[in-house]
């Protein structure tokens, strides 16, 4: 027995050694906190953002009194949960460690010369924020970073670099419609000719015109496809398109309000937009005839 009270001490030892280097406060504790590239700095502090690409501007946006609005490459309308997620993925970087404790003299072997990314945050008290992407980093992946001209360069994983190389359309409404169509009561619509109309009763949809071609049950579902409706081209300004005849008309009412939509044919593309509202969005003809086929009744077997 008194031959193993030795090993039993030195297990209980290594036992109590490794519960306080894996423990609170340990360091793979440390390891697993999150280190801020900007620490303190919120979302909301942040007023103005500039996208640069090879030194060029790609994108700008400021905070106004309603969200956002852009600037560069031009006004647009904006998806502000789009930009506000991007303003925070800038904000809550993290975990970018150092090459190196100092900045070495040349930085162009990280490709931090002449950045092919820099994103430059100005804060609500003037101050600003930037940081400059690199080179990808050879095998382990992610890119070498850098927060201004003086300071070291770091490396940042990719998921994290990737995530702030947006486009003016990744950041742009992109949806016409964007209603929520449980609340509709009411649609009336005509394309090439053919009218329908309908009206909500409690759970049921009753067509008013249109009863020969179209099927009342799947006007939920189509009213669904219109709200998810996404272009894939930039919005125009409406106001270059309303003088022309449409040929889509819609029209949806919902808790005592109405809105209509139109959709004009220029440059072979339908163009939808709200009636005296400010943008445009284009489409192929051919997806605005799918959807409207999604309403109609299924054919008759023979």
């Amino acid at each position: 027995m008194k031959r193993w009270l030795p090993t039993g001490i030195a297990v209980l030892v290594l036992a109590g050694l490794w519960l306080i280097y894996s423990g609170p406060g340990g360091p793979d504790a440390e390891k697993d906190q999150e280190e801020p590239l900007f620490p303190g700095v919120r979302a909301q502090d942040v007023s103005q953002l500039v996208l640069r690409e090879k030194g060029k501007v790609s994108l700008e946006l400021k905070k106004t009194g309603d969200g956002w609005e852009f600037v560069r490459p031009r006004p647009l309308p904006v998806d502000r949960e789009a930009v506000d997620a991007w303003v925070s993925s800038f904000v809550d970087l993290k975990n970018a460690e150092p090459v190196e404790k100092e900045r070495p003299d040349d930085v162009a072997p990280f490709g931090l010369k002449d950045p092919e990314l820099s994103l430059t945050a100005v804060l609500k008290d003037g101050k600003t924020l930037r940081l400059d992407v690199g080179s990808q980093i050879p095998v382990e992946g992610g890119n070498y970073v850098t927060t201004g001209d003086q300071a070291p360069v770091l490396k940042l994983d990719a998921m994290q670099a990737e995530g702030l190389r947006k486009r003016a359309l990744d950041l742009m409404e992109k949806r016409p419609v964007p209603l929520d169509s449980e609340k509709v009561t009411a649609v009336r619509a005509e394309w090439k000719g053919e009218k329908l109309s309908a009206e909500k009763k409690g759970d049921q949809w009753k067509l008013t015109a249109g009863k020969n071609r179209f099927d009342p049950e799947r006007i939920a579902g189509w009213l669904d496809h219109l709200t998810y409706l996404q272009t894939e081209e930039l919005a125009v300004e409406g106001k270059s398109l309303a003088k022309k005849e449409p040929v889509l008309s819609l029209t949806v009412k919902w808790k005592g309000k109405e809105r209509t939509y139109v959709g004009i044919r220029h440059k072979d593309r339908i163009w939808i937009m709200e009636r005296g509202g400010k943008w445009a969005w284009s489409f192929e003809e051919k997806r605005i005839g799918e959807w409207m086929r999604q309403v109609e009744k299924e054919p008759k077997e023979e």
